[in-house]
């Protein structure tokens, strides 16, 4: 009977604690101007809410009236960097909030947002706005993707990251 006990109570604490895994691929921009980033987001959200992300973020363009900008990102092009994120999600709204926490820069492309998205009705997609340096410009757009392509994808991509 204990181990019978003791069998439940773990088999209870694994489900309590895994998280479902999701793939989304997307773009963020600034808000009016010509920023653009593109990524692949593994977000993992447990049972109780809490949530993390790790987006693969691509560096496409930049704004060309910010001559400090233009310079930061020269050459830069196709680089890629690692977002860390954590938060969590209320399911009674769709609302994700995520902080970055860390990240994988060698190219330093990145910042640490602050990320307000909502999942849509169906599933299928994330959108919302993302807050940098007390400003709340960005706009982030992601559609789903199936898991086993999405995986396969986002290590590809987080392996490039990681060379």
């Amino acid at each position: 009977m204990k181990q019978l006990f003791i069998t439940a109570l773990l088999l209870f604490s694994i489900n309590c604690c895994m998280a479902q895994v999701s793939y989304f691929k997307g773009e963020w921009t600034i808000i009016n101007k010509h920023d653009l980033f593109t990524g692949i987001f593994k977000i993992a959200v447990k049972k109780d809410g809490t949530a993390k992300a790790e987006i693969v973020w691509t560096y496409l363009a930049t704004d060309s009236s910010s001559q400090e900008l233009v310079e930061m990102y020269k050459g830069k092009k196709g680089k890629r960097g690692i977002e860390y994120l954590e938060g969590r999600f209320d399911a009674a709204t769709n609302d994700l909030y995520f902080k970055g926490k860390q990240k994988d820069d060698p190219d330093m492309i990145l910042g640490l947002d602050k990320y307000h998205v909502k999942l849509a009705a169906n599933k299928q997609a994330i959108y919302g706005t993302t807050e940098t340096e007390g400003t709340n410009e960005g706009l982030l757009y992601a559609v789903k993707i199936t898991n086993s392509a999405g995986q396969k994808e986002f290590l590809a991509a987080k392996a490039k990251v990681k060379k």
